[in-house]
């Protein structure tokens, strides 16, 4: 006996594989989602401290000599060519805008400086709303880089961490009056 089976039309295959093919696409869109989500052990994650300037140069000077940041980039944007700058610093991005971006050994251009001619100085009396934190290798030689620099600095406070780790520090001041606290461990901790 021979059976006949009708034969099945191809419209109803070619609507698995595609319900099959949009799954896929779902799932590994779903998979990618995932995979990009920011974890706890991810997040939050400082990218970069930006300070404003007076003078770019001293401030670069600054940064590469005494505190040891390499230089990585410096120009000037033409007006109107980054936007975004003007809100963040609150300056009119309709002219020209100095800046630069340096590095440390671990944090790639994780300073950026902008240069405002018109900025004041800070006053040194009054309450610090910022301070930059740099872990430095000697802090010793920092230290006598900066006051070679002309910079102020501050006597050298021990402490420990709340971890154990004893460590020294002292604040130096930029050119621009930015308060910069440097310290080194005595013994670098364990990650």
């Amino acid at each position: 006996m021979i059976s006949f089976m009708p034969k099945q039309p191809k419209y109803r295959i070619r609507s698995f594989w595609k319900l099959n093919l949009s799954l896929c696409c779902l799932l590994a869109v779903a998979l990618s989602l995932a995979s990009n989500s920011v974890t706890a052990s991810e997040s939050p994650r400082i990218k970069r401290i930006s300070l404003m300037t007076s003078d770019l140069d001293q401030s670069i000077a600054f940064f590469t000599e005494v505190i040891g940041f390499t230089l990585d980039f410096e120009g000037t944007l033409p007006p109107n060519t980054e936007p975004f700058l003007g809100p963040v610093f609150n300056v009119d991005s309709a002219k020209a805008i100095r800046r630069a971006l340096l590095s440390t050994a671990t944090e790639p251009r994780g300073l950026f400086l902008i240069e405002h001619l018109q900025l004041p100085l800070l006053d040194k009396t009054a309450p610090r709303p910022v301070v930059t934190v740099v872990q430095v290798d000697d802090l010793a030689a920092t230290l006598a880089r900066a006051t070679q620099f002309g910079s102020e600095v501050s006597d050298v406070i021990t402490d420990i961490t709340p971890e154990g780790a004893s460590f020294a520090e002292a604040l130096l001041m930029s050119p621009s009056g930015h308060a910069i606290l440097v310290y080194q461990y005595d013994e670098v901790p364990a990650e």
